[in-house]
């Protein structure tokens, strides 16, 4: 499977928030940087720290633009958070129920054969709406 193909098979999973597929996306030991400088360390690692933030707020990604050349894939990709709950630790800032959070970045994504070996993001943009007062 072309690495621009599985990659929008990868964001239609982690949007769907189906982590039995996106367990298959990852290397054993894969390495994420996410754009706060957060580094984690493993797949599980990367799935618990997803699923927390899946409880907390609903986080949908679009692709902007991406491109591979056989060993990294290049992205740009938009985030919503829609926080679901008081998230008063989210891994971005602390969002109250409601709020809606907006990021841009830039991505990286080695990978060797079906798997994502390494992850790097840097954001660019950064947009916070609060919920609007009731």
């Amino acid at each position: 499977m072309r690495a621009e193909v599985r990659f929008r098979a990868y964001l239609q999973a982690f949007n769907a928030g189906d982590w039995g597929a996106l367990r298959g996306f990852y290397a054993p030991d894969v390495r994420l940087v996410i754009g706060n400088g957060t580094e984690l360390t493993g797949r599980e690692a990367i799935l618990d720290f997803y699923g927390k933030a899946k409880q907390q707020t609903r986080r949908t990604i679009e692709i902007v633009q991406c491109f591979a050349d056989g060993e990294t894939l290049a992205a740009e990709i938009e985030s919503e958070f829609l926080a679901i709950e008081d998230a008063p630790d989210f891994a971005v800032r602390p969002m109250a129920r409601a709020d809606r959070y907006y990021l841009n970045s830039f991505v990286f994504y080695d990978f060797e054969g079906d798997h994502y070996t390494r992850i790097r993001a840097a954001t660019f943009r950064r947009e916070f709406r609060p919920a609007a007062a009731s």
